[in-house]
């Protein structure tokens, strides 16, 4: 009975195996995966694919790779349901397994499909096909694998990077999803956008203003957020300090206000460097303050607030009146008032094209102010209803040396003296003709050519017969020379060739402010004489030719002669 049994279960066995054998096998799943599943424009990401078409010993398979924003699947086809994408990768080998593994980079554009799209945060599909065994090589549109990627970020700028609470900036952003609420936070605390863009367009970008809130100095955060995407940049507060009012008399009492200095730090306040006042900034790093000005003459004066960690900023005070100083004693004819105008000039010397910032006070109320440099005039401005100005400019164009700054509202008048520095242009090198040699005529002078802070730069040259160039010595002097080389003309080739001895020549550049750079050194060269007849051997020699030509027609005559006699 047992061996029944026995028989029963082996006969079991078999079939079930043999069944096994017979039962068709499963094909390999076909799919791609892909690290990372997210991530920026740029961003590399690894894709390996497995249970594609094999390649064999052979026939080479291939396959080709798509990045698209429509969603699709493996019953879909490139070209009529997938319309805009744009190739990652082509011409994929597949192994002898039917698999691979490549990179791609995240791109920033479709633009191989029918229509062009910038990519932007948002969901985006991978697609892989077949290429046919064609002859010529074809793509099959079919969808054979599927992966999904988030295009995650954006990017944002702002202008200005660094500035005082209230800075006006703005944020442009880019490559976020379209069509949705833009959202701006600083240090995490949501701010209102001034103007703007409050929302994204059809290409994920907007362009909006914020105003920097009270904070305190030092780097702060810019925070965007569109849907799941955020983008972040950084903004420097500065300290600064701000009087009211601006001017007045000694004794006045005024108020001063700061923003961006240290968290609940001490600000001291100095007038003119003597502490005046001290103030405890808040947790944001503002403070106010009022503080008497002190009895200075009349001016323009600095006023300083400056914390325990530092943060300094400056502001302009003007006294308009003098401190009261007791009567002097009386004099038999006493002078005339000073000028109750101040003037504060920001440098009094400096380079061409440097700032220039004057301010005034004390001049015609609302009146017109005409600044000049030297003959120049350089802007007008308008007084302030205190007779206060400020104006910024730039050094204008000019030679070096000391010029006058008028600065005249047609009743006031004031002159400051600048001094206008200039870096004259490097020395040439001489290069022809060299030292010693004799040269031929024309004669070629060449040297190199130089760069100076004001271009265009031109040369002047010298020649003379004393290397030490005296007035009455300079037989040649161009100026003007645009180009690193002269050949002299012909009537001053003769007149340098008349002399057999030595001569000096010498260059100097100038530049477009005519500032003159210095001389090269005296090179030493001579000059060929040009060959010429002497009158009395050029009439020697046309008397015997006159005589040749004489024998030669008597030789012929006679010899015609001979022959009519004959």
């Amino acid at each position: 009975m047992k061996s029944v049994h026995m028989l029963r279960l082996i006969g079991l066995i078999v079939v079930m195996a043999m069944l096994a054998m017979a039962a068709p096998v499963t094909a390999l799943t076909r799919f791609i995966e892909i690290d990372p599943e997210e991530g920026t424009i740029g961003t590399t990401v690894t894709v390996v694919g497995e249970g594609f078409l094999a390649s064999t010993d052979i026939t080479d398979r291939y396959a080709i790779m798509y990045f698209s924003s429509e969603e699709a699947s493996t019953v879909d086809d490139i070209d009529s349901d997938v319309t805009i994408y744009e190739i990652v990768r082509d011409g994929i080998w597949l192994d002898e397994d039917g698999a691979f593994e490549l990179d791609f980079t995240v791109p920033d554009e479709l633009s191989d499909g029918d229509d062009d799209e910038a990519v932007v945060a948002d969901t985006y599909y991978i697609y892989v096909c077949h290429y046919l065994t064609t002859t010529t090589p074809t793509v099959s549109p079919r969808i054979r694998a599927v992966a999904e990627f988030t295009v995650i970020g954006g990017e944002i700028t702002i202008d200005p990077e660094e500035g005082s609470v209230g800075e006006e900036v703005e944020i442009i952003g880019t490559e976020f999803t379209d069509r949705e609420d833009v959202t701006i936070s600083y240090d995490d605390d949501e701010i209102d956008i001034e103007s703007g863009d409050d929302e994204t367009d059809s290409s994920g970008e907007f362009i909006c203003t914020v105003f920097i809130p009270e904070s305190t100095a030092d780097t702060h955060t810019i925070k965007v957020t569109v849907g799941d995407s955020e983008a972040e940049a950084e903004f420097t507060v500065e300290p600064e300090v701000i009087l009211d009012p601006t001017s007045g008399e000694a004794g006045a009492e005024i108020s001063a206000s700061g923003t961006g200095f240290g968290r609940r730090s001490d600000v001291v306040v100095y007038f003119d460097a003597d502490a005046v006042a001290t103030a405890k900034a808040s947790s944001d790093g503002s403070f106010d303050e009022t503080f008497t000005v002190p009895e200075l003459d009349k001016g323009i004066y600095d006023v300083e607030a400056e914390d325990d960690d530092g943060n300094l900023d400056t502001a302009k005070f003007t006294i308009t009146v003098p401190a009261s100083t007791q009567p002097p004693e009386p004099t038999p004819a006493p002078g005339p008032a000073p000028s109750p105008t101040a003037l504060n000039i920001s440098a009094t010397s400096g380079k061409v094209g440097s700032d220039l910032i004057i301010t005034g006070a004390g001049f015609e109320a609302a009146g017109t102010v005409t600044i000049k440099f030297g003959d120049e005039v350089l802007d007008t401005v308008l007084a302030d209803a205190s007779g206060i100005f400020v104006a910024i400019l730039k050094v204008p164009s000019r030679k070096a040396g000391e010029y006058p700054i008028t600065i005249s509202d047609g009743t006031n008048t004031e002159e400051r003296t600048f001094t206008l520095e200039a870096v004259p242009p490097p020395i040439p090198e001489p290069l022809l003709p060299k030292m010693g040699v004799k040269a031929k005529t024309p004669v070629i002078f060449d040297w190199e050519s130089v760069t100076a802070e004001a271009e265009p730069v031109s040369y002047a040259l010298q020649v003379a017969t004393d290397k030490d160039f005296d007035e009455g010595s300079i037989v040649l002097e161009k100026t003007d020379l645009v180009a690193s080389e002269y050949a002299t003309s012909e009537s001053e080739s003769l007149e340098l060739a008349e002399r057999e001895t030595a001569y000096y020549w010498r260059i100097r550049a100038i530049d477009a402010d005519e500032n003159e750079g210095e001389w090269t050194g005296a090179g030493e060269f001579y000059v060929s004489k040009s060959f010429s007849f002497p009158k009395w051997a050029l009439y020697t020699l046309l008397g015997l030719g006159g005589l040749v030509l004489f024998a030669v027609g008597y030789l012929m005559g006679r010899r015609t002669a001979y022959y009519y006699t004959f």
